[in-house]
């Protein structure tokens, strides 16, 4: 029988996890909504797709276009045409691009350990691999990985367990 009171702890915790990633890493982007989202996702993967970009965000098609219009006007992403495919578009982040991603990063990364900051090194250490067992249960095809991961610093998680549970 499962424990309400735990899963009703989690996911407060989840909640406020998550209001202050958006509100971190949002404050460091260009406009609210999911800009932060797709600037440090075109940062992951230079050449994305705007179709895998709007799988991520769950916009629809037009709504992805606009928000890479945006970014594009602010000089924060470019187009290009996709290596394999002259007909599709893909997106990298300019050099501002580039600032502005590790601006959101920082950000992010800030609130968070100011969150963790009340567990100890044993303590943290034990939740990291939780929430990494908990991740790899959670996360079952590709693009719900790109979802959860949006707004994730890749070059710290040398060891995703998100990847190496699609792997």
């Amino acid at each position: 029988m499962a424990d309400s009171k735990i899963e009703n702890v989690i996911g407060a915790l989840a909640l406020a996890f998550a209001d202050t990633l958006q509100r971190d890493a949002q404050a460091k982007a260009p406009e609210p909504g999911p800009a932060a989202s797709a600037i440090t996702l075109i940062g992951h993967v230079p050449g994305l797709s705007i179709e895998r970009l709007r799988r991520a965000l769950s916009l629809s098609h037009s709504g992805t276009v606009r928000l890479v219009d945006r970014l594009v006007a602010e000089g924060l992403a470019a187009r290009f045409s996709a290596p394999d495919d002259h007909r599709a578009v893909a997106l990298r982040l300019t050099p501002l691009g580039e600032t502005t991603c590790s601006a959101i990063l920082a950000a992010r990364q800030t609130g968070l350990a100011s969150a963790l900051a009340v567990l100890s090194s044993e303590e943290l250490q034990e939740f990291g691999k939780l929430a990494a067992k908990l991740l790899r249960g959670l996360v079952s095809t590709e693009d719900h990985a790109y979802r959860v991961c949006r707004l994730c610093n890749y070059t710290a998680c040398l060891d995703c367990p998100v990847e190496a549970e699609l792997a």
